[in-house]
C-alpha cells in the first residue's frame, strides 16, 4: 500500500478518536478534570445520621435472571439545590445473584461531597465490601476525561456502558455523550467479586433518593412526576433511553423480562417501557415525609 495512503489512514483514525474525546468532554463540561473535582466523604451519612433515621425510595426497573457480560443505557444529567441530609441520583447498575453490584451515574449529595453540584459517581459491592458505598476498588484509567467525584453540567446527555473484559475478567466502565462517543473511564477488577467475576445476572436502572426523616424527600430525575401519558403543554419527566444487554461481540440485545421498584407513590412515578422496551420515564418532585 502507498506510504502516503497509510499515513493518511492513521491520521484519519487519530483525528476521529480525538474528536470523540473532545465531544465527550464538552458535553459534560469537563474539559479539565482539575476544576471542581472533589473527593467524597464516604462516611458522611453514618457520621451525621442514625441509620434508623435514613429513608430511601426508588423509581426503577430491574431485569429478572438473564446472564450477561455487558449493559448500556443513557440518561440526562440534572441538578437540584437540595440540603444536607438529602440525596438524589440517576443510575445504571449490574448485579449478581450473590448480592454483588456495580453502579454508576450522576448524583447530588451535599453530605458526601459538601455541596449541591451534580457529580459523576461509580461504586461497587462485593468481596470484603458489604455495602454499596465502596468506591476504592475502582481503578481509573490514566488520563481519562472523567472520574468519580467530577462535576457534571445539568442538561447534558450521558451514556454509560459496562463491558466485561474477555482477557482479564474485569468490568470496564465507559462513558460519553452517546454510544458513538464512549471513552473508557476505568475498571472494576475481577478480584472484587465472586459471581460477578464470571457474569452478571440482573441489571437495574432508574432513579433513587435518600433522606433523613426530619426532612422531606428530594426531587428525583428532573423533578417532574413520571406518568405514561404526558398532557399537551406539560413538561416531560426524566427519561432513560437505549437500554440493552451487550454481547461480547458488541451486539445489543433487547430486554425481554423485567420488574420494577417504586416507593412514595405520591411523590414519584414510573412509566412503562416503550419503543422496544428501551426507554421509559421516571422520577418526580419529592416532598414526601416519613
Amino acid at each position: 500500500m502507498d506510504s502516503k495512503l497509510c499515513f493518511g489512514m492513521v491520521v484519519l483514525c487519530l483525528c476521529t478518536f480525538i474528536i470523540g474525546e473532545v465531544q465527550a468532554k464538552e458535553v459534560h463540561g469537563l474539559g479539565s478534570r482539575k476544576t471542581g473535582s472533589k473527593l467524597p466523604d464516604f462516611n458522611a451519612w453514618t457520621e451525621f445520621a442514625n441509620p434508623d433515621d435514613i429513608l430511601t425510595a426508588r423509581s426503577a426497573y430491574f431485569t429478572t435472571n438473564h446472564d450477561f457480560t455487558g449493559f448500556i443505557g443513557s440518561m440526562t444529567v440534572y441538578n437540584h439545590n437540595i440540603r444536607k441530609g438529602q440525596m438524589t441520583r440517576s443510575y445504571i447498575s449490574i448485579q449478581s445473584n450473590a448480592n454483588e453490584e456495580i453502579t454508576a451515574g450522576w448524583v447530588v449529595d451535599p453530605w458526601t461531597f459538601g455541596d449541591s453540584r451534580t457529580r459523576f459517581f461509580a461504586q461497587w459491592k462485593g468481596v470484603g465490601c458489604p455495602n454499596s458505598e465502596c468506591r476504592n476498588g475502582f481503578v481509573p484509567k490514566q488520563s481519562a476525561y472523567l472520574a468519580p467525584g467530577d462535576p457534571l453540567d445539568a442538561g447534558n446527555h450521558m451514556t454509560l456502558k459496562f463491558l466485561k473484559d474477555v482477557g482479564t475478567g474485569d468490568w470496564i466502565l465507559y462513558a460519553g455523550a452517546s454510544i458513538n462517543f464512549l471513552s473508557e473511564i476505568g475498571r472494576f477488577p475481577k478480584s472484587l467479586f465472586t459471581q460477578l467475576a464470571v457474569q452478571a445476572n440482573h441489571a437495574e436502572f432508574g432513579g433513587s433518593v435518600k433522606f433523613i426523616n426530619s426532612l422531606s424527600s428530594p426531587p428525583m430525575g428532573n423533578g417532574v412526576f413520571a406518568r405514561n401519558i404526558v398532557p399537551a403543554g406539560q413538561p416531560w419527566p426524566a427519561m432513560m433511553t437505549g437500554l440493552y444487554y451487550v454481547r461480547p461481540d458488541g451486539v445489543f440485545v433487547s430486554i425481554n423480562s423485567y420488574s420494577y421498584k417504586l416507593g412514595y407513590l405520591n411523590c414519584y412515578g414510573l412509566g412503562k417501557p416503550t419503543g422496544s422496551d428501551d426507554h421509559f420515564v421516571y422520577g418526580g418532585p419529592g416532598g414526601c415525609f416519613s
